[in-house]
């Protein structure tokens, strides 16, 4: 088949694929058969962020009730400390992740799930305790790190090496 024609058929797939999905139904062809190994880490960074942010907020608001502040006798005040904590737990157990496939590289970022090719993928770079993904063009580099979102980088370096010789892409170890 031509290369035009592949992509006529691939995007044909994933409209159908889209539409299974909403149904609940399995995904057709290539692209649900399609095997990838995913690195899951844990992000606590954030969540601790909201967490101290909440607790801050809570010392204000008892202060402000303490002090006799009419404003702060609302339940609105409550009611946002509440959120915050909500917020909290959901980025918690919310688990970033890679996801390497045959040709491509899969993650969540900014709570939406990015792809990149190996086509667009200038170099690796392994360093320890970080496996960082170096784009072409205008995209951010994706940089995973045990410290930050506690990925498993010793495994990510093993895989992406794999990925990196299947596709010819550079490889950067520091």
């Amino acid at each position: 088949m031509s290369r035009s024609w592949e992509r006529q058929v691939r995007k044909n797939q994933q409209k159908v694929n889209n539409l299974r999905q909403k149904t609940g139904q399995d995904r057709v062809g290539a692209a649900g058969a399609q095997a990838y190994d995913t690195f899951k880490g844990r992000n606590y960074m954030f969540p601790t962020f909201l967490l101290i942010i909440a607790i801050f907020l809570t010392i204000i608001t008892i202060a402000a009730q303490t002090s006799g502040v009419e404003e702060a006798s609302g339940t609105s005040y409550w009611f946002i400390i509440v959120m915050y904590l909500i917020l909290a737990v959901i980025m918690f157990l919310r688990r970033p992740f890679l996801r390497v496939g045959k040709d491509r590289l899969t993650t969540i970022r900014f709570n939406r799930e990015r792809t990149l090719m190996a086509g667009d993928i200038a170099k690796f770079r392994i360093e320890k305790g970080f496996v960082t993904v170096e784009t072409k063009g205008k995209g951010a580099n994706w940089i995973f790190s045990r410290f930050l979102k506690m990925f498993k980088t010793e495994e990510i370096a093993q895989r992406v090496t794999e990925f990196a010789a299947q596709h010819q892409i550079p490889i950067e170890r520091k």
